[in-house]
């Protein structure tokens, strides 16, 4: 995922302006640029921890970049906050599924 995505870059890329774009993402999604923006950047990277066991074997700070976050940091907040586990802990509950099959 890109790391550098922006309101402003998407909203030139898609030729509207900061509010409107706020107000859709805001109306559809309830929530705020960034909010949405790392909620898809953590769904990206438990949707591969999840479905390629290779990731499980990934550092987190990897995984961190891989899915667009600048820092391995708040990577692990926002996944945290989004999941309820820490990227290890989801991790390792992860493994023990993949290995227990």
């Amino acid at each position: 995922m890109e790391k550098n995505i922006s309101l402003s870059k998407l909203v030139g890329q898609l030729k509207t302006n900061n509010k409107y774009l706020s107000y859709i993402i805001n109306s559809h999604k309830n929530t705020d640029f960034n909010t949405y923006i790392n909620t898809l950047r953590i769904l990206y990277i438990v949707d591969k921890l999840k479905n390629n066991p290779k990731y499980l074997e990934y550092k987190i700070a990897y995984l961190a970049k891989e899915s667009g976050f600048t820092t391995h940091s708040r990577f692990s907040a926002v996944f945290k906050e989004i999941t309820g586990e820490s990227p290890s802990e989801f991790i390792k509950k992860q493994q023990d599924e993949t290995y227990l099959k």
